[in-house]
């Protein structure tokens, strides 16, 4: 229950509902499955580092709740790759 396994779930979270906007944005505007998909699991991965951040807080999460820092860092650098993926430009 540290504050660097604690900075990391908020980070993984708040990254999650950032990279979210952008493809839903895009659903709004072109009704593309695709960017619906990606908006869902951007929402999935914030919620999965809602419970991380629930497990790291002092007031007794259940089991399932605690997370390690190699797997925190491993699912921020997913995350960030994501985020990079969804914002790169495509070619015309």
């Amino acid at each position: 229950m540290g504050l660097i396994e604690l900075f990391i779930a908020v980070l993984i979270a708040g990254i999650s509902v950032v990279n979210a906007a952008v493809p839903l944005g895009a659903w709004f505007r072109a009704r593309d499955a695709r960017f619906l998909l990606i908006t869902g699991a951007n929402a999935m991965l914030a919620a999965l580092g809602g419970v991380w951040i629930w497990g790291q807080l002092p007031v007794s999460p259940p089991g399932y709740a605690s997370v390690g820092l190699p797997v925190l860092l491993i699912v921020l650098l997913a995350t960030l790759l994501w985020l990079a993926s969804s914002l790169w430009r495509r070619r015309v």
